[in-house]
């Protein structure tokens, strides 16, 4: 999944696709509609399944939520590109190992999401 990700926004000018959608979305609404609808949440749903699967599996608390853990990974994948770093093939693993690692509280007051520190 991780290089599928890199892959497909990264070639043929993909990220550059995405940023014509958003720009375009004032004038042409449809056409940011019709990029979500056939290549962002196709593949956003696929990434929250295997985000999800150490949740599924047991190995991971019940309370992490995949669908927020997809946007923080693709929300870094954006940062970074935008930053001209460049995602290299363990760049993702690093990423949701990091978000995982730091373990996730239930949620507070009013929906917030506390981060706690590593058990030592």
């Amino acid at each position: 999944m991780r290089a599928d990700l890199a892959a497909v926004l990264t070639r043929t000018g993909g990220m550059a696709l995405i940023g014509t959608g958003l720009a375009e979305e004032e004038h042409t609404p449809e056409l940011l509609e019709l990029l979500r609808e056939h290549a962002v949440l196709p593949r956003r749903a696929g990434l929250v399944r295997v985000l999800d699967q150490p949740r599924a599996a047991g190995t991971a608390a019940d309370h992490l939520d995949a669908e927020s853990l997809a946007s923080a990974l693709l929300g870094a994948f954006y940062a970074d590109y935008l930053a001209g770093r460049t995602a290299d093939p363990g760049w993702a693993d690093r990423v949701v190992a990091a978000l995982l690692r730091r373990g996730a509280d239930p949620p507070g007051p009013r929906g917030t999401l506390r981060l706690t520190p590593p058990p030592s």
